[in-house]
């Protein structure tokens, strides 16, 4: 394993964006043949999955990021990391609390799946032992990506983003060409698209234990529980924990009562507009798994004016990216869906809902830096606070926006929520952990913000003149006019990519 201390944030982050681009790009390209091929209904089964996986992920107990956490902590503390038997022991120990965690839970989803399928989600052409199969699939699923998520932790915690990267490509190619060439050439039976990705998240737990257990110290096969070395994580873990459920009830809850509210069909549509949203919040992913550990060790280092000049451009990098991407989409929804698709139904039934949902994701993705900053400081209390109160208003907002006003109540309790909160949340968080930062970051953004509005006043007469009922121009026209803001944001800011590289390639201590 090379040196972790000499490793390359930029590198690192350069790493997980190949990877999670293509996954992205590849998820882009696939799913309206799956929506082509499954039809809405089916479609909106995978959408009602992703919901429940990501419910679900709260039986993760915030295991798996502190175990990001401690062995960059490990790591940042120890002279020869080989040395150390405890990353070993923690992941054994976190892999046996996971037993009766997965088993009850697919028993669970299992006993439940009729249920679900009979009384909760809306069908018509798909039967309800169709539904019920697929959702005791879901369980097994849920399971599986349980401990590759684990796994998938420990190696961000060692940064090993290459390999890992590469496995995740690997992952993707199954995931979503095998899934394709099952549905088009196979059959278009959804059960059968179930099994094959249980199949798919079987093979991807094996590939990332196996390279987890090769690479950190490791215990013997029958080597059991370790409380000595889990009693010092369950602090963090407890906050993680609280602060994941609360997440999960921010971003989900609306996903949730629409998969009762919409016929399965609309859900199908929803569940395009959720996946570009979401995809917004994924951009931030390969970076923020480079970040964490990194800022992480830099603070257990005692630098800290490193790790706030990190985090500083971190954040400058992200809303450059974002804003104008999320700008571009929220002008020009009803295009951009029928581009990717080419169903112009999805399209019209999308347009006054996907504007709302991508400004407000990109907010989200910005203001969960101050999460970020806490983290690295294994301070979690003001956070935690902080998301309860945001979850005791937001519950019974969302409750109503959605039951009184549908899919459209839901975007727009969305954005409000969000961006009531990213104007009242960062100035304390730098208050209270980088002194003197809020007003250098607050003037970044209003240069960011007042960029991408002038590049998309500039873009649109471009946009309208490439354009055309052709797809493909609809294409070149959006990729135009986001070029515009791209250039207008980058022209209006200082080298940032070269003092992101001094930053990030000074080597730790």
């Amino acid at each position: 394993m090379p040196d972790p201390k000499r490793l390359s944030v930029l590198r690192n982050t350069g790493l997980n964006y190949l990877g999670q681009a293509y996954a992205l790009l590849v998820g882009i390209v696939i799913l309206p043949f799956y929506l082509s091929h499954l039809g809405a209904e089916a479609y909106g089964l995978i959408g009602f999955f992703a919901v429940l996986q990501a419910w679900l992920q709260l039986l993760d107990a915030g295991l798996s990021p502190s175990l990001v956490r401690q062995i960059a902590h490990y790591r940042g503390q120890a002279e020869d990391f080989a040395e150390l038997t405890e990353p070993g022991r923690l992941l054994r120990s976190f892999e046996i609390i996971f037993v009766p965690i997965a088993l009850l839970t697919w028993a669970s989803i299992h006993a439940a799946s009729g249920w679900i399928a009979e009384h909760w989600l809306q069908a018509h052409e798909l039967s309800g032992a169709t539904l019920a199969q697929c959702i005791s699939l879901m369980g097994v699923l849920v399971g599986l990506r349980l401990y590759a998520t684990l796994y998938k932790s420990g190696l961000q915690g060692l940064e090993l983003h290459g390999w890992l990267n590469g496995a995740n490509m690997l992952i993707a190619t199954l995931r979503y060409f095998g899934g394709l060439f099952l549905v088009a050439f196979v059959t278009q039976d959804p059960r059968d698209f179930f099994v094959f990705q249980v199949a798919v998240a079987l093979i991807e737990t094996l590939l990332m234990a196996s390279r987890a257990y090769a690479l950190m110290p490791n215990p013997h096969l029958f080597t059991g529980f370790d409380w000595s070395v889990v009693r010092p994580v369950l602090p963090f873990a407890a906050g993680m924990t609280l602060t994941s459920v609360l997440w999960i009830v921010l971003t989900q809850l609306d996903k949730v009562l629409l998969s009762k509210v919409l016929l399965l069909k609309e859900y199908g549509y929803y569940s395009l507009v959720a996946l570009i949203a979401t995809g917004l919040l994924t951009l931030t992913n390969p970076l923020v798994q480079t970040l964490l550990p990194r800022m992480t060790m830099l603070t257990a280092e005692g630098r800290i004016a490193d790790m706030r000049a990190l985090y500083l451009n971190a954040s400058r990098f992200v809303c450059s990216v974002l804003f104008p991407m999320a700008a571009v989409i929220a002008f020009h929804s009803r295009e951009l869906i029928f581009a990717w698709t080419g169903d112009a139904q999805a399209a019209a039934w999308s347009e006054p809902i996907l504007a709302w949902y991508v400004l407000g994701s990109a907010i989200l993705a910005v203001g969960a830096f101050q999460f970020y900053l806490q983290y690295a400081f294994g301070e979690l209390r003001l956070h935690i606070w902080f998301s309860v109160i945001s979850t005791v208003i937001s519950i019974p907002l969302v409750v109503w926006a959605v039951l009184q006003h549908g899919a459209l109540g839901a975007a727009l309790a969305w954005f409000g929520l969000r961006l009531i909160t990213f104007v009242i949340w960062p100035p304390l968080v730098h208050r209270r952990f980088v002194p003197g930062l809020h007003g250098i970051w607050l003037k970044d953004l209003v240069r960011i913000t007042a960029m991408t509005v002038l590049g998309l006043l500039v873009g649109e007469p471009l946009f309208d003149a490439i354009a055309s009922d052709e797809r493909i121009d609809i294409l070149l026209g959006l990729a135009s006019s986001g070029l515009i803001c791209l250039v207008l944001v980058a022209a209006s800011s200082r080298p940032l990519v070269l003092k992101l590289y001094v930053l990030i390639t000074k080597p730790s201590l």
